[in-house]
């Protein structure tokens, strides 16, 4: 599949841990990542949206997905 990437290099690109991803993934703070035989991946829309809710290097609110996508429309 084109244009998908691992957790660890999404994470790389937002400054944060793999770990700290899948955290908010458990927590359900964040979408839950497509999975493959080798674990989570993302496509670049993933990896953006990540990005719109605030997952990143510098801590602020986070947004819901649902807030992200509604401004886009």
């Amino acid at each position: 599949m084109e244009g998908v990437m691992r957790i660890s290099k999404v994470a790389k690109q937002l400054g944060v841990s793999p770990h700290y991803l899948r955290l908010l993934e458990w927590e359900g703070r964040i979408p839950p990542a497509r999975r493959d035989f080798n674990g989570r991946i993302y496509t670049p829309f993933d990896a953006a949206l990540l990005k719109s809710m605030g997952i990143g290097a510098r801590p602020r609110k986070l947004k819901r997905a649902e807030e992200v996508l509604g401004e886009v429309r």
